[in-house]
């Protein structure tokens, strides 16, 4: 449980997502997760401190939505709840499935997980191992989609795309959404950029591709390939989550960033 000196007051919490939502969705939090785990590194948040925010974002009274339901409430085609945030999940590490998956369903919460797809192996016995990075199989992926979570690509093979020659770009955009589809029999229709790196011709090349959007933790905003994500990181309190989403807003409404 979240303790109460760190939690501020749900209504408070309330009121700050009534004005990030206020403009039918353009001011929507996009939290971007990574692994989830007791390592050490910067990007790799631990399993208790996740049980602290998604346990701050529900008592606040935040809701989960997916991209899809964000777009479709910017086309018109959708209603969002009152007070909605995104939760994305980065480069389906094995964890994704084992640590952060059960605690999703526990609360009645959703997310949306960004898969490499040439990282996924058919099963356990070929799993990719690299370091101490484990990722995801094709079956793990599917109990993802068929648990209700929304899949989306973060390429092939998870390289700087705005070095790449225009044939590989396109190899590593397209292939990747071309591998989910077939695998999961339903489209995918959002991207993340690797390492945030894009500029105009990347984001082009995305939109091309036949997706509806796409997520960048750096230098975004409310425009469907550039969608503003915040980088979640070790060490964040529910109290730092607060200020986070305090700092989405003014960027919202004024600008900034």
């Amino acid at each position: 449980m979240v303790g109460s000196r760190r939690v501020p007051p749900p209504r408070i919490a309330l009121l700050l997502c009534a004005a990030l939502c206020a403009a039918c969705g353009a001011g929507v939090p996009i939290l971007m997760y990574h692994s989830v785990s007791d390592g050490g590194e910067p990007l790799t948040v631990a399993p208790h401190e996740l049980d602290t925010q998604l346990d701050y974002l529900r008592s606040a009274g935040f809701e989960t939505i997916t991209l899809r339901e964000l777009l479709d409430a910017q086309d018109g085609a959708g209603k969002l709840p009152r007070h909605p945030v995104v939760l994305t999940f980065d480069d389906g590490y094995e964890d994704a499935g084992t640590e952060v998956l059960p605690r999703l369903l526990a609360r009645g919460q959703k997310a949306t997980f960004f898969i490499v797809s040439g990282f996924c192996a058919q099963d356990a016995a070929t799993r990719v191992v690299q370091g101490r990075r484990r990722y995801l199989v094709w079956p793990e992926v599917r109990a993802l989609k068929e648990a209700g979570m929304e899949i989306g690509s973060h390429t092939v093979s998870h390289r700087r795309l705005t070095g790449l020659h225009r044939a590989d770009l396109r190899a590593e955009i397209e292939q990747s959404r071309a591998a989910l589809q077939a695998y999961l029999g339903q489209h995918v229709d959002f991207f993340a950029y690797p390492y945030n790196d894009q500029l105009h011709w990347v984001r082009r090349a995305v939109e091309k591709a036949g997706y509806r959007g796409a997520v960048v933790g750096v230098h975004g905003n409310t425009d469907p390939f550039t969608l503003q994500g915040l980088t979640m990181h070790r060490g964040i309190s529910a109290a730092d989550l607060r200020s986070m989403l305090s700092q989405s807003w003014e960027t919202a409404y004024t600008g900034g960033g």
